[in-house]
């Protein structure tokens, strides 16, 4: 019995400073993995960030050419896609060049952002 508990203790004290090691790096490489999230997550809120006062730049200074601005909540977010669809047709007719694609998601989504 007493040899056993001694092979106990030397085994456990002899593993220690491996089970040591392996937990710092074990701790390491979860902090790394936080810190690239953390990172990520932060890059991801500054682009959305950025997107939404690009999108309430791009949705004053392009609606307000021809018009007052429209109070967002005034109609539900379908509604806004066919009028915008209408006010594209009406810029080419005025000879302003239309929103590209990604201009017309932009504004919609802000419009849509806005009415809640």
């Amino acid at each position: 019995m007493k040899t056993g508990l001694i092979l106990f203790v030397s085994l456990f004290f002899t593993g220690l400073p491996l089970m040591v090691a392996q937990a710092d790096e074990s701790q390491t490489h979860s902090e790394q993995e936080m810190a690239e999230q953390g990172t990520a997550e932060k890059t991801s809120i500054d682009n959305s960030v950025d997107r939404s006062a690009d999108s309430k730049s791009l949705f004053e200074g392009r609606c307000q050419m021809c018009h007052q601005l429209p109070e967002p909540g005034m109609l539900r977010p379908k509604q806004w896609r066919l009028i915008l669809g209408t006010m594209q047709q009406r810029m080419q007719q005025a000879g302003v060049s239309p929103l590209t694609e990604d201009e017309t998601e932009m504004v919609l989504e802000y419009i849509a952002e806005q009415s809640r």
